[in-house]
């Protein structure tokens, strides 16, 4: 029997299988919550409910960093996307005679280009941490294995320890009552000896 207990115990198929089923069930809630969060934001707009050209901040930017912080940089790319989609459902604002490129470009793409920087950053630092987050969680399973197979050899040690401990006393035993029938006759043969010379 092996009694091997490393702690560097690989991670069994099962536990890879609920991680795949994890992440893909993730990557649908955040396709799912971006679709509501930034679907609700445009037709407020278009209902004219909130006019997202009045704000200093483009609303899309919150929602963006949201579904970053939530999902990492898979969300925060989807959410920008999405939201540079949705914010030109009408077309692209055309560029005035006098304006140059330049300035047509930075009018027009610095709201979408914010929201794309937005979500890689922070979509960077929670992707990290949940990276961090995954890889304490499978060693704090692995050591919990590595224990659960550490008592369990302690006890089969143990109960071993203990048949070999009965088997002694036994042979100790034996040995003994063997001692005590084979010294008996010498005794005897002693003691007649004794009292014939007392005779």
């Amino acid at each position: 029997m092996n009694y091997s207990t490393g702690l560097a115990t690989p991670i069994s198929p099962a536990v890879s299988d609920d991680r795949e089923t994890a992440s893909s069930r993730s990557n649908v809630l955040a396709v799912v919550e971006g679709v509501v969060l930034l679907g609700g934001l445009t037709l407020l707009d278009l209902a004219g409910v909130i006019v997202m050209d009045d704000w200093p901040v483009h609303p899309m930017l919150f929602a963006v960093v949201l579904l970053s912080a939530q999902y990492g940089i898979y969300g925060g790319i989807l959410a920008a996307m999405g939201a540079i989609m949705l914010s030109h459902i009408g077309g692209w604002p055309a560029r005035p005679v006098d304006m140059s490129y330049a300035t047509y470009f930075r009018i027009a793409w610095a709201d979408s280009l914010s929201w794309v920087a937005a979500g890689l950053m922070v979509g960077v630092v929670t992707s990290r941490k949940g990276k961090a987050l995954r890889d304490t969680s499978a060693q704090l399973r692995q050591s919990k294995l590595a224990e659960s197979l550490i008592a369990t050899q302690y006890q089969i040690l143990s109960q071993r320890t203990h048949k070999l401990e009965r088997s002694v006393a036994g042979l100790t035993d034996t040995l003994t009552t063997r001692e005590t029938r084979s010294s008996a006759p010498a005794r005897k043969e002693r003691a007649s000896t004794a009292a014939s010379r007392k005779r």
